[in-house]
């Protein structure tokens, strides 16, 4: 019995430290692709040796209009569930105009960011992981470093600063678009002037809310990048491989930046 109990208690602490081992070789590989993106980005020109500027603007390209008709009809349609919801609780409390300021602060301090990084991470974050793994399937990867050229110069840099310039403008126009979705209930459902409607999410919303969104949508960019481009380098075998890394990306992906998004709450709105 003690032989058993022996047995378990191994297999349990082989588990765990397993799991804690991978886990600090998966954020020290993040941080070292993260790293040297960020001396390319910055230390890069001094030395002639700085990005594609025409890569960049592509990727760009590809990483913001892509993803904007789903962030879209995704947005529009959730300010119209959180525009019922509280203006369905605050109805009964006798305050319905403050719909608006339900949807101004609720939209733009969290729903809009958070269902942006979500969404792109299946658009843009699966992209990355995929493009890069095929290149490492195809040996092309490899043929870079022949050549000794520097894939993380040549191809990640030119990603990672293109999704994260583009989630915190795709965010924005997300943004507007959640607190049209509400517009639209509050004037059909609670018979609410648009001027009334806009004048209360206007005068609920502060600058530093603005900011603070913008900070969140600029950090998901970071993760969405930066996890995108190190699941592809990671990949294991052909096509089977290839759609294992991209699965782990959105995944991983999308349980960080919740997470994420719940300790810049706490920082931001009581910390800071």
């Amino acid at each position: 019995m003690s032989a058993r109990r022996s047995g378990r208690l191994h297999s349990l602490v082989a588990t765990l430290g397993g799991a804690t081992l991978g886990l600090f070789t998966f954020v020290g590989g993040l941080s070292l692709v993260l790293r040297d993106t960020l001396g390319h980005l910055f230390l890069g020109p001094f030395r002639g040796r700085g990005i594609d500027r025409k890569a960049f603007w592509t990727q760009c390209v590809r990483a913001g209009p892509r993803a904007l008709p789903v962030v879209f009809v995704v947005n529009f349609f959730v300010g119209m569930i959180l525009a019922l919801i509280g203006g369905k609780v605050l109805m009964h409390l006798g305050f319905t105009e403050y719909v608006g300021d339900l949807l101004g602060v609720g939209i733009v301090l969290e729903l809009g960011p958070l269902l942006t990084g979500v969404i792109m991470t299946g658009f843009i974050g699966a992209a990355l992981t995929a493009e890069i793994a095929t290149m490492v399937v195809s040996e092309e990867i490899t043929a870079l470093r022949t050549m000794s050229l520097n894939p993380v110069r040549f191809i990640v840099a030119p990603r990672l600063l293109a999704v994260v310039f583009m989630v915190p403008c795709v965010t924005l126009l997300a943004d507007f678009v959640g607190i049209l979705g509400g517009l639209l209930v509050s004037q059909t459902v609670f018979g609410m002037s648009p001027n009334a409607f806009l004048e209360h999410a206007w005068a609920s919303l502060y600058t530093e809310d603005v900011w603070r969104g913008l900070i969140k949508a600029c950090v998901f960019g970071v993760i969405i990048g930066t996890v995108g481009c190190y699941q592809g380098f990671k990949v294991r075998g052909g096509a089977e491989g290839v759609g294992r890394a991209t699965t782990n990306s959105v995944v991983t992906s999308i349980t960080a930046i919740i997470i994420s998004d719940a300790v810049l709450n706490y920082f931001l709105l009581f910390r800071l």
